[in-house]
């Protein structure tokens, strides 16, 4: 035991925190105390209840308050006290006790070991990394403590629970923090009100203490802390609560983690573990085992890394060994052990050589189950094999039950990224309009529809504007067409060569046979060939022919090795249809660049306000957007929404027409991209088409609108033969000339802004079927600088 004054009752910056509460330090609640035990006490401890009366008697001057100067001089007094409250077996080296003032953390006397883990043994102040409260947190702290000592004294209830922790104590040989929490015994207070105490009621009061921080200030109305007084001792345990902090810090990321995109979880729940066992040196690795189709997959990404994993990277054969032996574990998911790594284990289990050489010594994994199925594992390992000790394993056990819920969120936010994926790229229900398929679902579970398999509700929008535009390839089809013509000449060569050696070979009845659907002409020439009979002549060339040369091969052994090494070119595909990959890849290309630019339009969109947009691709891309207050009712929309709408779409086909043709040079097929704005002044309805699964206009009086759109993209200039639609042009067609004089306003805008060239042209459409009276716009973008 040690008589040392050691005062808390201060904050992080020093300031001394006073409550308004007289406060005496006093024995006397204690004398009074055991003096009741003794005069009620039928066992053999009242023996020890007179002793200790008979030693306070030794000092008269303690039933009265005493001063904290005057302390040092009672040590023997704290040490009956601490004999009279203490476990008779407990021992002091390990018992975290002290006794001090009322209320506040002021201590006079305590145990050595709970000095030991306040005070710095070289200075005897306290320690540099005990991080004391605010105080604002301090005085809050001391308030909660205080009205829950008062309302449980006099009015039988309290209103919430106070624990005073301290933190981040810092363990000198483990280098990790430890908590503890001060488990007051309040026993020994006499408290005392200056006037008649309030009565107060729970029920009356209930309503006003709706949260803590109000709930202080109401108490301090009704009960002033300055009329009280108390007098007596504070007896405090100081409880090492590491275990149950390091288990509530991983609950508390658990409960506000991010979705499993976000890695940034993993690393506080490692350290919590890490102080869950009392180790800095052992380390851990979470392993989300998800499903995908009924399989395993590993989310290897985001921080959730195996170690094992990581070690093999770097190597193809060791990748392989790490999937083959992550796919038996998953098969017959154990635990696994290995406290310290011998060279029989390394021959057994190879992967452990991989920990061994890289200084592993001990690892473990451990499968963690949720509701009885797999969803996860956790990964132990130290450097250290002494660090590696069973009693580390058993208290990690208790954050499995917390791990294989965490575990188990992954996998719905892993579902729910897959949903919202799927979503997103390959279905029509997007964020926009979520609400409205939610909505019907709901009604249509409520109303009991789905029980009796009655048709959902109709999902419709009305008066929405629409917004279309379509980026095509010129010539795609021409160029198309050429790649497939000019592979399938070159197969056709290919066989006519084989033709060749075979007759030199083989007699001419088996050369007629085996091209029985090739004609002697189409092997010369190809340009009159129509599309059905390229068709044809690549599905004989490329399924039925491969059959019969290897049937004729077994029939003429003779021929095997020709037909063999034909068969061989057939297989690369580079070789063989070089010309149409080439096609293919630059039209991905392009296809690309233009969807990541509406992708950025759609987001710059959706962040002014909630509407529908739908992409479709063709040779190039055409989309729909359609705004209006039926998408997101519950929002205010812009007044002037549909003119940033019209000049944000013809920017983003300006800068889809730049990025084209800044490519182009560099795709391995010249392309060029036409632009295509139509404009709609009337406001149309659309409704969710179920066998579709997509959004489409509603009435016969908005199928105009549709109509229009379906004509106009190969329309050409009145009385000419030249398209609308030219290459690095962005053309704009509508219907009334206050549309025209609306765009012309956005147009200088964007020739203001460089993007667009001084060039604009008037044009009348030609008459087109069940369509007149359209006009266009036609405007040249200025080409990157980088390409001038």
């Amino acid at each position: 035991m040690q008589a040392i004054k050691l005062d808390l009752n201060k904050s992080v910056d020093g300031t001394a925190c006073d409550i308004g509460v007289h406060v005496k330090f006093s024995f006397r609640p204690f004398i009074d105390y055991i003096t009741r035990k003794a005069e009620t006490e039928k066992t053999a401890k009242v023996v020890f209840y007179q002793y200790i009366l008979k030693k306070f008697k030794a000092y008269p001057e303690v039933s009265q308050p005493i001063q904290a100067n005057q302390l040092q001089h009672y040590k023997p007094l704290f040490e009956l006290v601490y004999s009279a409250v203490s476990p008779l077996l407990h021992t002091e080296s390990n018992h975290l006790w002290a006794i001090g003032e009322p209320v506040c953390p002021c201590f006079y006397s305590g145990t050595n070991a709970f000095y030991k883990e306040l005070l710095d043994s070289n200075t005897g102040q306290l320690k540099a990394d005990l991080r004391l409260p605010n105080a604002v947190d301090m005085k809050k702290s001391l308030l909660t403590s205080f009205y829950n000592l008062v309302l449980e004294r006099f009015y039988n209830f309290n209103f919430t629970v106070s624990n005073f922790t301290v933190k981040s104590i810092m363990d000198t040989e483990t280098k990790l923090l430890k908590y503890y929490r001060f488990n007051v015994d309040n026993r020994f207070l006499e408290i005392n009100y200056n006037g008649e105490l309030p009565e107060l009621k729970l029920q009356h009061i209930k309503d006003k203490l709706w949260n803590e921080a109000n709930s202080l200030q109401i108490l301090q109305t009704l009960l002033p802390p300055e009329k009280f007084s108390i007098q007596g001792i504070a007896i405090v345990n100081l409880i090492d609560v590491t275990g149950e902090y390091a288990l509530e810090t991983v609950k508390n990321v658990i409960i506000k983690h991010q979705k499993s995109v976000s890695g940034a979880l993993v690393t506080p729940i490692e350290i919590a573990l890490q102080t869950l066992v009392g180790c800095a040196d052992v380390q851990f690795r979470l392993l989300p085992f998800l499903r995908l189709n009924g399989k395993y997959v590993m989310n290897n990404h985001n921080g959730f890394e195996s170690v094992v994993l990581k070690l093999t990277n770097t190597n193809v054969k060791h990748q392989l060994l790490y999937k083959k032996r992550m796919k038996l574990y998953l098969e017959n998911p154990r635990r696994l052990i290995f406290p310290e790594i011998t060279e029989e284990e390394q021959r057994d289990f190879p992967i452990l050589r991989l920990l061994y050489q890289d200084g592993i010594t001990s690892y473990a994994i451990f499968p963690l189950y949720f509701n009885g199925n797999l969803v996860g594992g956790i990964e132990v390992y130290t450097r250290d094999p002494e660090k590696f000790k069973n009693y580390i394993l058993s208290k990690l056990e208790t954050a499995f039950s917390l791990l294989s819920q965490l575990m188990q969120n992954l996998m719905t936010d892993f579902e729910q990224e897959l949903s919202n994926v799927i979503t997103d790229k390959f279905t029509s229900l997007q964020p926009a309009v979520r609400w409205r398929f939610q909505e019907a679902a709901y009604n249509y579970l409520s109303s009991g529809a789905q029980k009796q398999n009655l048709p959902i509700e109709k999902v419709f929008f009305e008066n929405v504007q629409p917004f279309y535009g379509a980026i095509d390839i010129k010539d795609s089809s021409i160029k198309r067409n050429f790649a497939l013509r000019t592979d399938l000449q070159h197969h056709l060569k290919l066989l006519k060569a084989l033709l060749v050696n075979i007759q030199q070979v083989c007699t001419r009845e088996l050369k007629d046979k085996i091209v029985h659907q090739v004609k002697e002409s189409e092997l010369e020439g190809m340009e009159e060939i129509s599309d059905r009979q390229i068709m044809q002549m690549e599905d004989y060339l490329t399924r039925q022919l491969p059959a019969e040369l290897s049937l004729f091969a077994q029939e003429h052994p003779e021929l095997k090795e020709l037909i063999n090494a034909y068969l061989a070119i057939l297989t690369d595909k580079e070789k063989l249809y070089h010309h149409s990959l080439r096609y293919e890849e630059s039209m991905r290309q392009i296809n690309q660049v233009i969807t990541q630019h509406l992708e950025s339009y759609n987001a710059a969109v959706q962040a002014i306000f909630p509407c529908y947009f739908e992409k479709f691709r063709t040779d190039g891309v055409e989309f729909d957007l359609y705004m209006g207050q039926s998408i997101a009712p519950e929002q205010t929309m812009p007044k002037d929404l549909k003119y940033t709408l019209r000049l944000m779409q013809l920017e983003v086909m300006a800068n889809i027409s730049r990025a084209t043709t800044a490519m182009a040079p560099e795709l391995a097929i010249y392309m060029q991209t036409t632009q295509l704005i139509f404009v709609y002044e009337k406001l149309i309805d659309i409704s969710f088409r179920v066998d579709e699964q997509r959004f489409d206009v509603e009435g016969s009086y908005n199928i105009r609108y549709q109509m229009v759109k379906k004509r106009i993209d190969k329309a050409h200039r009145k009385d000419t033969q030249e398209r609308l639609t030219q290459p690095g042009k962005i053309t704009i067609i509508y219907f009334n000339s206050w549309e025209g004089t609306e765009y012309v306003a956005y147009i200088k805008k964007l020739q203001q802004q460089q993007l667009l060239q001084d060039d604009l042209e008037y044009i009348d459409v030609e008459e087109l079927q069940g369509v007149e009276g359209l006009k266009a716009l036609r405007v040249g973008v200025v080409p990157d600088h980088k390409d001038l």
